[in-house]
């Protein structure tokens, strides 16, 4: 145990019923001396959820924190990802898959007799969690990227993670040496899919292409025509505009403005320019921080009167479902995974939260590689929040579980324990996947993205919630609909139609706008000559 975890002992099964935690307390206040002694003898808590021995590795990479900080460093330094912001979505991620190890390690089918470890890091920065990466791939603390094949490797199998898309195209590289394989649960960009590049990558999650899609035909479906899109500046969101910016060409929806989001930078600009350019809908495709940022701003600047269509990564922020005059910013329609319920999840969250942890007072409450997070959320907090990217953990983790049985030729409730495993024998069977879980028939394509899910369309209701009213399915063939009659507008459903629609016609210098909205992408290297040669320009 490191010095920083204080004082603590083993952990109880998540699955071990409170009634025989509070049995090994004393019954009386008159044995409380007694009573510690014997919890700190037969208590079970581990020193940090973030390892958990097992016969075969995985990694996990969540950004339980998130660093958004734009101070320039004038010297190296490791960060502390436990002094920046938490991201209770993201421990609910981190937990559930804890959940998906624990379910497996249960599991007399899959993966009989042997049992699956763990090695989590918070990867609350883009670009300054290295010393966690370069752990997860030495061996005794060295790095041997020109070794013999096969020999000197890291212990785990594969990783699950990242969550963005920056953060996988930072680091996946390092993984992609030694073709270990990374399934992530977030990262959507295109080029993830570039298989020249990244040859051991797959995901769970959507690419953008698909969300973008949704996104076009909610427009097409209202017949929306003067929109804007605000995305995130970073590979994630420069990737979703140019999506949309090829979408829309050959189609009557015109991109009247368009700008990248910063997470400190002030919003007013952007939305007197908005305003100044008559627009109506606003699309914006940022991660829950930005957009957060974003909406807040707008509620305090009075924005009024607008139609906001949100990505996959915030529409069902319970955070901004709940802020104090949200309703008065318009109306909120979002593409989301649909909603599912895993098994058992609920419980596991509630008993691992109802245990002793046994840790002295003095123990720090942030949690990072080196201590508990226990005390950050209660089981009811956790289960609460924005259920985003669940589903998508769990067939991560699932998906990696499925390809070690195979490649260990498991059959009749036994593992073979004369194959020696490697990482890129795991991705082979990771690429064959073909399993059913929670009714959804887990396979992938050729570039590693899935051949299952499909998307909710949720709007934000007067009661607080995000209320499916449509759906889009991709596989085995392309379907979208939407129930018009759920959605209550902000005014007449004909009056936002028509006023959505007046601002474009009322635009008589559309064709200058959009050339110079496009001259500013230009100015600003956001878009080359090159990609501005093939979009649709108005006459």
């Amino acid at each position: 145990m490191t010095p920083e975890a204080g004082i603590a002992c083993k952990q109880l099964s998540p699955l071990t019923s409170q009634a025989n935690i509070e049995s090994s307390g004393a019954t009386n206040s008159a044995n409380n001396s007694n009573a510690f002694l014997h919890a700190l003898a037969q208590c079970t808590v581990p020193a940090s959820e973030f390892q958990l021995e097992g016969d075969y590795l995985l990694a996990g990479l969540f950004d339980i924190h998130h660093d958004s900080s734009t101070v320039k460093q004038d010297r190296p330094e490791a960060i502390d990802c436990s002094s920046k912001e938490f991201i209770p979505s993201s421990y609910r991620r981190f937990q559930l898959m804890r959940f998906s190890v624990e379910e497996i390690n249960n599991s007399t089918k899959l993966l009989p007799n042997v049992s699956l470890g763990y090695e989590i890091f918070d990867h609350c920065s883009d670009i300054h969690n290295f010393p966690g990466i370069l752990k997860l791939l030495s061996v005794d603390g060295l790095i041997q990227p020109w070794g013999e094949p096969h020999k000197n490797l890291s212990k785990v199998m594969a990783v699950v993670g990242t969550y963005t898309s920056t953060q996988a195209l930072t680091v996946a590289p390092l993984f992609m040496m030694d073709l270990i394989p990374m399934v992530s649960y977030g990262a959507a960009t295109s080029v993830l899919s570039r298989k020249e590049i990244f040859p051991s990558f797959l995901r769970t999650v959507h690419p953008s292409k698909d969300v973008i899609e949704v996104i076009f035909n909610i427009v097409q479906h209202f017949n929306w025509r003067w929109v804007a899109f605000l995305n995130i500046d970073d590979d994630y969101g420069n990737d979703g505009r140019d999506l949309f910016i090829k979408r829309i060409k050959g189609s009557e929806i015109c991109l009247a403005y368009t700008k990248g989001l910063k997470q400190h930078m002030n919003h007013s600009k952007i939305f007197k320019q908005i305003e100044a350019q008559r627009i109506g809908i606003i699309i914006v495709f940022a991660p829950e921080w930005t957009a957060e940022a974003l909406i807040k701003s707008a509620i305090q600047l009075n924005v009024t009167k607008k139609v906001w269509i949100a990505g996959d990564a915030w529409s069902l922020n319970k955070e901004l479902l709940e802020e104090e005059g949200i309703q008065n910013i318009g109306t909120v329609i979002g593409v989301s995974e649909p909603k599912v319920t895993i098994p058992g999840f609920r419980d596991f969250i509630y008993s691992s939260k109802s245990q002793n942890y046994c840790e002295n007072a003095e123990q720090n409450t942030f949690c990072n590689q080196v201590c508990n997070c226990s005390s950050l959320s209660s089981a009811e907090q956790i289960l609460a929040v924005d259920p985003s990217f669940n589903f998508p953990v769990y067939s991560a983790v699932h998906a990696i579980a499925h390809a070690l049985h195979n490649a260990l030729q498991c059959e009749s409730g036994r593992c073979k324990g004369n194959i020696t495993v490697h990482p890129h024998m795991v991705l082979a069977e990771l690429k064959k996947s073909n399993f059913t879980l929670l009714n959804q028939s887990v396979t992938f394509d050729e570039n590693g993205d899935p051949n299952f899910g499909s998307f909710s369309i949720v709007f934000w209701n007067q009661s607080g919630d995000a209320e499916e009213i449509g759906i889009c399915h991709f596989h085995p063939k392309f379907n979208f609909f939407i129930n018009d009659t759920k959605i209550q507008w902000y005014t007449k459903k004909e009056n936002v139609k028509k006023d959505m629609n007046k601002y474009y016609m009322e635009s008589t210098n559309a064709a200058s706008i959009v050339k110079s909205v496009l001259q500013e992408l230009i100015s600003t290297k956001q878009l080359s000559g090159h990609q501005l040669a093939n979009l649709p320009l108005p006459e």
